[in-house]
Parts: structure tokens; C-alpha cells; sequence
């Protein structure tokens, strides 16, 4: 059962009626995993829930020209990607991933704290100053665990470009944060 969040009346305004059930299965088939990719990215329910509606919304008002042979799951999971890194930079958000690390011997340290929160608004930072292409991969490769033959296919590029955006976009985040890696 996929969560509640008015789509009807989201897609009655924005488009014909919500008739066509190959779009209905389609929610009810990749809806959750949807929400658990924005939420893991954005780390905020509300803006997770935003990004769901963002999604679907998007595909829509494009349902008409979809052929049959789609392949839902990498083409979702990409658009998904993407509405979150735009709702997310929009918004400042901290990825989730990036909120509950706590480096190790911090304990009960204030100063500790204050030296994370400062590290992790200097991350959000840097990822905005990447190009679109190099934040994508590495919040799929490091925040989303996934290997370079998964990202490949879920952007619909090669394994080779892939190594290329990550080794970019690493290198240019380690010049950014480079006074917290000594």
C-alpha cells in the first residue's frame, strides 16, 4: 500500500483525468521505492514526500509519449536522483547518510559537534559546486552504495564515464574539504 499523499488531485490539476491504470500499477509498483530513495538523499519526510509527488507528476505530464518498453526501475531511480538533488540543493539539505555520521572518539564532545555540523554544511557546499553529473554519481556511488555497472545503467552511460565523474567529482570535493583531511 503506497503512502498517501494526494496524487489524485496533484495529477487532476496539473493534466487529464488519473484514468489510465498502466500509470496506477506504476505508482503502486515503484511508489515506495521512490520515497525511500528521496528520503535516504533529501533525509527529510516531508521534502522526501515533495520529491515523490515531483517525480510522478513529472512522468505524467509525459505519460502520452512513454512506449511500452521502458525500464521502470533505473529510469525512476534516476529521475528520483535528480528531483532530490534539485529539492535538496533548493532547500541546503544534508544528505541522511551524511547526518548520522559521527566520527569516531566524539562522545559527548561540544566541540566535536560543532566541528561536524561545520564539516557537513562545507560538504553540502562543495556538492552544490559540482557539475549536475559528478554530484549524481557520487551520492549514487558513496551516500547510495551502488557499484559503477548499476550507476552506469541507472544514468544510461558507461561504466567508463562513470569512473570518470567519480574520480572528478572525489578530486574536487578532496580540494574543497582538504583543511579537514589532514
Amino acid at each position: 500500500m503506497q503512502p498517501s499523499l494526494g496524487f489524485k488531485e496533484s495529477f487532476q490539476e496539473s493534466g487529464p483525468e488519473l484514468s489510465d491504470s498502466r500509470f496506477e500499477e506504476l505508482v503502486n509498483a515503484h511508489g515506495r521505492h521512490v520515497l525511500n530513495v528521496a528520503l535516504r538523499i533529501v533525509g527529510d519526510a516531508e521534502l522526501a514526500k515533495d520529491v515523490y509527488q515531483e517525480v510522478f507528476l513529472a512522468i505524467w505530464q509525459r505519460w502520452h509519449s512513454y512506449d511500452g518498453a521502458v525500464n521502470w526501475g533505473p529510469y525512476l531511480y534516476r529521475v528520483t536522483v535528480r528531483k532530490a538533488l534539485e529539492l535538496a540543493r533548493a532547500r541546503r539539505f544534508v544528505p541522511a547518510s551524511l547526518e548520522d555520521y559521527e566520527p569516531p572518539g566524539t562522545g559527548a564532545d561540544p566541540d566535536a559537534g560543532l566541528r561536524l555540523d561545520e564539516i557537513q554544511q562545507k560538504l553540502t557546499r562543495s556538492l552544490d559546486k559540482l557539475p549536475k553529473h559528478q554530484a549524481e554519481v557520487f551520492i549514487l556511488s558513496w551516500i547510495e552504495g551502488l557499484d559503477h555497472a548499476a550507476i552506469a545503467e541507472i544514468l544510461g552511460c558507461s561504466r567508463n564515464s562513470v569512473r570518470v565523474l567519480l574520480h572528478r567529482a572525489v578530486k574536487e570535493l578532496a580540494r574543497e574539504m582538504s583543511e579537514y583531511l589532514s
